[in-house]
């Protein structure tokens, strides 16, 4: 089935939200990969840019299912928004009976202190926040996680401040 990708005509509006569920298996991923680069390249984004938004959007969505919904039968949600200035990818899982919050309170932290050059893991986090010109992480409503990025096509409409952590226990 082919991917849909909206006219430039479209992407000239003042505001647009495009929500995709899929199940929670990595066969989905590179659909979703190459759409969300289809898109960026509509916006006009630069092809090193794209590269950090794929990547970024690649992760958070590995994420998702491998911590947040391991269960193939739980969904895995993405939304993107976008305008003349900013792309925003809100990635939402919704957590698995023994995984609820995977990234509660202190997980985070504990995720950041223990990154090091020898580990295999924990290192997807760190390149989201380095790529990303803001990264949220939040739990749901649902027992997941929502990963929240936004990504500027000017770097002077982008704020100063970029990572929030906004987990509460």
């Amino acid at each position: 089935m082919p991917l849909f990708y909206p006219p430039k005509w479209c992407l000239m509006k003042i505001q647009e939200h495009v929500e995709i569920k899929f199940p929670s298996d990595m066969i989905y991923v590179g659909p979703i990969r190459a759409f969300i680069v289809r898109l960026a390249q509509r916006l006009g984004f630069q092809p090193l840019r794209i590269e950090d938004i794929e990547l970024a959007a690649d992760e958070v969505c590995n994420n998702a299912i491998e911590h947040g919904s391991g269960d193939h039968r739980a969904c895995i949600s993405i939304l993107v928004s976008f305008n003349r200035t900013r792309f925003e990818i809100l990635v939402r899982d919704s957590g698995t009976n023994n995984q609820k919050h995977w990234l509660r309170s202190g997980r985070l932290r504990d995720v950041r202190c223990s990154m090091s050059p020898e580990s295999e893991r924990g290192h997807g986090i760190y390149l989201v926040e380095t790529l990303a010109d803001e990264v949220e992480f939040k739990l749901n409503e649902l027992g997941g996680t929502d990963v929240r990025m936004a990504f500027y096509l000017d770097t002077l409409s982008c704020p100063s401040s970029g990572i929030t952590d906004t987990i509460h226990a």
